[in-house]
């Protein structure tokens, strides 16, 4: 039996661990061919290895994605190797510690949106280039966070660049609905990757803002995007895709 994602083609960026590992080997288990890019290269090859039993398959690019050059070969990489070009998840991001707002250092005010907006916007319009040339349609995905909806304090840049990404992500839902290009953002909760982790307390603190009081699982999160990235979904775009166990709710 045919898998979500038969055929399709996926660019994924951050995917060396957490969200964008688990999304991309929920693809990859979908049947779809997956293209990973980020930083770490190890973890990427681990990305990789991790698919090898799986219907789809991938290839490992490093990508810097505040680099255009990288991002635009990241994306050119995928449709030489696989010959056509579906879908892109911008999911690489840059976290933060808490920081009082009067304390931030504009270098690192700079750092964080120059991943998570412009990094994102990057990712997004290399990809658009490529599905509107091909003239098929395809799916722009990329990860919001739950702080745009609800913010928390001490993580202004954080807060600012997610929530940038949430209205790039409609206003393009409307710029490419002619193209059928499908546009939608993903917004993961309280989820188990290891910036989230690596911050003391963090779980801890947002897990009482959280009414169910449970963690999201990273691969809960990829379930929904497989279904998001798939023709079962045609004409869902512009859409947040919520998995928070109710934080952006109460």
């Amino acid at each position: 039996m045919a898998g979500l994602l038969a055929g399709k083609v996926v660019a994924i960026t951050g995917a060396e661990s957490g969200l964008g590992r688990a999304m991309a080997l929920r693809a990859a288990r979908d049947g779809a061919r997956i293209a990973v890019g980020g930083l770490n290269e190890a973890g990427l090859e681990e990305t990789v290895a991790s698919m090898s039993n799986l219907e789809g398959g991938g290839i490992a690019i490093p990508t810097d994605v505040t680099d255009p050059d990288q991002v635009a070969a990241f994306i050119d990489g995928a449709v030489t190797k696989f010959g056509r070009f579906d879908a892109v998840i911008a999911n690489a991001g840059a976290f933060v510690d808490w920081t009082d707002f009067q304390d931030w250092d504009h270098a690192d005010w700079h750092r964080v949106l120059g991943v998570n907006l412009t990094g994102v916007f990057m990712t997004l319009q290399a990809a658009a280039r490529v599905l509107i040339s091909q003239g098929e349609g395809g799916s722009l995905l990329a990860t919001g966070s739950s702080t745009a909806l609800r913010p928390g304090p001490k993580l202004i840049p954080y807060v600012a660049s997610k929530g940038g990404v949430h209205q790039m992500m409609r206003a393009l839902a409307v710029e490419l609905a002619p193209h059928r290009i499908r546009v939608n953002t993903v917004v993961p909760g309280m989820a188990r990757t290891p910036p989230v982790e690596g911050v003391d307390g963090y779980i801890e603190a947002g897990l009482r803002a959280v009414p169910m009081g449970e963690i999201v699982e990273p691969e809960e999160v990829a379930a929904l995007v497989a279904f998001a990235l798939s023709d079962e979904a045609p004409h869902m775009t512009g859409t947040l895709l919520k998995v928070d166990a109710g934080r952006t709710s109460a």
